[in-house]
């Protein structure tokens, strides 16, 4: 099979911030998986992300399909050359772009051209580029969540930076995602999708998360999670230290790992300002290759999220024979089922009460534990790009 895959999600391989968390993480083990599939990829990319892509090495056997326009390739190049520039000055220049990406944009007929030799394009996250659009192509799509929509309706305003990824959502296409909850809720908002053009396939883990202990006398509770508001840390910060108080626990800290949101980074402080910060450990973001060490040497995983398209690092935790406490809401429950403890992520009661179960209860913990790790069996990559490549060729017949 010949595939047009998007890499704009790829084009973050060298940064480790935000953006570089669950969406990329899909992205790069589903290209992994195709291409040992056989499958024959060809990278298309954003042309805000083109130059990024150009210099990542790990990528350099894959063809690229050229930029042509001038006025995309000077935008491109500007946003590159700006990269390490202060965060007003990056995301000014990010906001122009979205506005010429939405009025002015125009569809550049070499970039046209190059797209007959494809019939299938497949993005795990980017709507299609313009050009891409207006092709005689397939259009296969992941949608993750719709959460921006749930929060604050669908945008009209090119400066919102999920605008782009939902406009162009459509009847003719066809869509992938990740767990019943998140296809539920794209059919709810965008109601003319056919059922038969959208399917759900579950996301996978990587074999490097399996139990790695290092015998570490450290004792702690572990969460991961881009640093942000609907991830509900507060709430699990909170509840932490009530946990810890209400016991007189002297030797178990909370290890926060992920980067942080800078539009959530005050809350966030002014919540460790009325702890011990000696008792938390914030790691920013953890390297893949660190993060099983991270989860298997843990007395437990919280995960007290408020909405989840998936949520991965349950399903990591699992493999790595990490007790779980995450939320009952959203697709969550699909991924732990009864291998943990599913709490409400608004009642303090709730959380304190599995704190409690899962540390002091060791027989339940163990149980947790061996559910757990068999659960995860059930979640691969590969069964992943398989599901998708059977999507594909059901409807390219």
């Amino acid at each position: 099979m010949k595939l047009l895959f998007d890499c704009t999600e790829l084009s973050y391989y060298q940064e480790y911030s935000g953006h570089r968390a669950g969406v990329f993480n899909v992205a790069l083990n589903l290209f992994k998986e195709l291409k040992k599939e056989g499958v024959k990829i060809t990278f298309i990319c954003d042309y805000r992300r083109y130059y990024f892509m150009k210099e990542i090495k790990e990528f350099q056997d894959i063809p690229l399909l050229e930029e042509h326009s001038f006025i995309n390739k000077l935008w491109g190049k500007i946003i590159y050359l700006t990269r390490n520039f202060p965060l007003r000055i990056r995301y000014a220049i990010l906001i122009l772009s979205r506005f010429y990406d939405s009025y002015f944009y125009r569809i550049n007929k070499k970039n046209f051209n190059q797209l007959k030799d494809f019939e299938i394009f497949f993005s795990p996250f980017s709507p299609p580029s313009k050009e891409v659009a207006n092709a005689n192509l397939k259009r296969f799509r992941m949608i993750h969540d719709v959460i921006p929509i749930m929060e604050h309706g669908l945008s009209k305003n090119p400066k919102d930076w999920y605008y782009k990824i939902y406009k162009d959502i459509n009847a003719e296409d066809y869509y992938l995602t990740n767990s019943e909850q998140t296809k539920k809720d794209v059919l709810k908002y965008f109601p003319f999708i056919k059922n038969e053009n959208i399917k759900t396939t579950l996301l996978g883990a990587d074999d490097k998360f399996k139990p790695v202990k290092d015998n570490t006398a450290e004792k702690y509770v572990f969460s991961l999670c881009t640093l942000g508001k609907r991830k509900n840390i507060i709430f699990g910060i909170r509840n932490f230290f009530n946990f810890i108080d209400k016991y007189k626990i002297k030797d178990l800290k909370l290890i926060l790992g992920g980067g942080t949101w800078k539009k959530f980074e005050n809350e966030l402080l002014k919540e460790l300002d009325k702890v011990d910060i000696s008792k938390i450990e914030m790691t920013g973001y953890i390297k893949d290759e660190d993060l099983p060490k991270y989860y298997s040497n843990a007395v437990m995983f919280i995960y007290p999220s408020m909405y989840e398209g998936f949520g991965l690092p349950v399903l990591e935790a699992m493999k790595c024979g990490c007790p779980v406490i995450a939320s009952n809401k959203s697709s969550i429950p699909e991924v732990l089922e009864t291998c943990g403890i599913l709490i409400n992520p608004e009642n303090d009661t709730e959380m304190i009460n599995a704190f409690e179960k899962m540390y002091f209860d060791t027989e339940f913990r163990n149980k947790c534990i061996e559910k757990g790790l068999k659960r995860a069996e059930d979640f691969s990559w590969n069964k992943c790009a398989l599901e998708l490549l059977e999507f594909i060729k059901t409807k390219c017949i």
